[in-house]
């Protein structure tokens, strides 16, 4: 399962320009947050962007695990 800081090169990853060497990583608590004023968080502007962004790191997430699950020939 990747990791948070797996989660920063995720598309380096998936795209193939780095590849992970090892299939060893650490559990890490929740490290992100989405954070902006509660005046504006209700705003569809700030609701959009917040929906789009949690949907891009669901599917980072998906296609990383893809990566992690194949395992190399060899």
């Amino acid at each position: 399962m990747p990791d948070a800081r797996t989660a920063l090169a995720a598309w380096d990853l998936i795209n193939g320009r780095l590849a992970r060497p090892f299939d060893l990583g650490l559990k890490l608590a929740k490290t992100y947050w989405i954070v902006c004023p509660k005046a504006t968080s209700t705003k569809p502007k700030i609701a959009t962007f917040r929906e789009w962004l949690l949907a891009e790191a669901v599917d980072d997430a998906r296609r990383l695990r893809k990566i992690f699950a194949a395992k190399p020939d060899g």
